[in-house]
């Protein structure tokens, strides 16, 4: 009934010619029933004409959502997750699901404000950046390269192979022009801090994602029967087809609990240990790992993840794939995540420390963020379901 309906008003929002009458309608239409399919195919459709609005600009609106951020639990109704594009966001439509209702930002607005919920902006002294491409490179005789001064070209050699630092931002390993005598294997470390992550080739082709607060060693050269490297934190590995060589993951959580190992001979995966993490995760996408701990083991199909407790034992379930790679794709994403794991990310990523002043909520959100916005544009969005943050320095208190 609504196909034609919802783009028509859509594009009128657009062009800033929708009328009071025609935004109550566009409004209630959201509300009523299910159409976020409808709008979907809309937003899409105004992409591919390239639509653009020259006067709103990114770094004034929010390039917050690529979908609906939305609580469950107390009052709340199970929501309806609408995909928005970022184009649409950038054009400044940003639809919020609170307390069950559909608010759609005024047109009028200025940057920051929820016309719709009144909601106030998240109190805070200083806003904080989101993490972006930052690193530390050690080589073998234990000096440093500071991978976000380093200027694009070769930032080292190690034995037969150099080191350079790609015009994307990612540090890839080669083979040097001339030979030298080496016989020793040495060992790269690639160490992100906490707001920082990086993109890795490593010698043999496979590819690496390190996330915040993590550190990835590594031999310059891989030689023997495998090829092994060694993971505190989290990464995305797409590891290059060898058989006769196969690839392993040395897993250390650092929250107490056993050393991990996934074997794997061409696959593509995520890890995620942290030591303020419960528990180790390795997820599948495409391939077959086994992730061993201690005398156990467990085969991983894709769509799988095997989650290694610190305090033993280990499961093997069905995961959600999209919420293990997220943070690799530029997003938060959570599914059902409870308050604790939300602000761990954040606090990794926005390098902040997180208070609870009266413990944490015991509700859980679904839904996804954009990772590359100040933080108070985040908490904005969790406020929006009732729950209060300040920001001091560089502490998130929660209430």
């Amino acid at each position: 009934m609504h196909t034609d309906r919802i783009p028509y008003l859509l594009q009128r929002y657009l062009d800033n010619h929708i009328s009071p009458v025609e935004m109550e309608e566009l409004g209630r239409l959201l509300q009523e029933g299910d159409h976020h399919e409808e709008l979907h195919q809309a937003m899409e459709a105004i992409i591919e004409r390239g639509t653009a609005l020259p006067e709103y600009r990114e770094a004034d609106w929010e390039p917050l959502l690529s979908r609906i951020m939305e609580r469950k639990g107390g009052s709340s109704r199970p929501g309806r997750v609408i995909a928005l594009k970022r184009a649409v966001a950038v054009a400044a439509i940003l639809v919020i699901l609170a307390g069950g209702a559909w608010l759609l930002m005024a047109r009028g607005s200025k940057p920051g404000e929820l016309a719709a919920s009144g909601r106030p902006e998240p109190a805070m002294v200083r806003d904080i950046p989101p993490g972006g491409n930052r690193a530390t490179l050690t080589l073998s005789d234990n000096s440093t390269i500071d991978l976000d001064e380093a200027k694009a070209g070769l930032v080292g050699q190690q034995g037969n192979v150099q080191i350079v630092k790609r015009s994307d931002g990612q540090l890839a390993y080669q083979p040097a022009n001339h030979h030298t005598r080496s016989g020793t294997m040495n060992y790269n470390l690639l160490t992100t801090p906490r707001g920082g992550q990086y993109q890795l080739v490593l010698p043999d082709g496979s590819k690496v994602w390190l996330n915040a607060a993590s550190s990835l060693r590594y031999p310059a050269a891989f030689t023997g029967k495998e090829r092994v490297v060694e993971l505190k934190g989290e990464a995305y590995f797409e590891i290059a087809k060898n058989a006769s060589m196969p690839f392993r993951v040395s897993v250390s959580p650092g929250n107490g609990g056993e050393p991990v190992d996934v074997h794997v001979l061409g696959t593509h995966f995520n890890v995620k240990a942290y030591a303020d993490e419960p528990a180790s995760l390795t997820t599948l996408l495409e391939g077959a790992v086994k992730v061993q701990k201690g005398a156990t083991s467990v085969l991983v199909k894709p769509g799988q993840q095997a989650e290694c407790k610190a305090q033993g034992g280990m499961e093997l379930a069905d995961a959600d794939v999209e919420e293990a790679v997220a943070w690799k794709n530029g997003l938060f994403k959570f599914n059902e995540a409870t308050i604790e794991e939300v602000m761990r990310q954040l606090s990794r990523w926005y390098d902040v420390e997180v208070v609870y002043l009266d413990g944490p909520p015991k509700d859980l959100f679904r839904g996804e963020i954009y990772r590359n916005v100040n933080v108070s544009k985040v908490l904005k969005v969790l406020e929006a379901s009732g729950v209060h943050f300040t920001v001091e320095g560089k502490k998130i208190l929660v209430k």
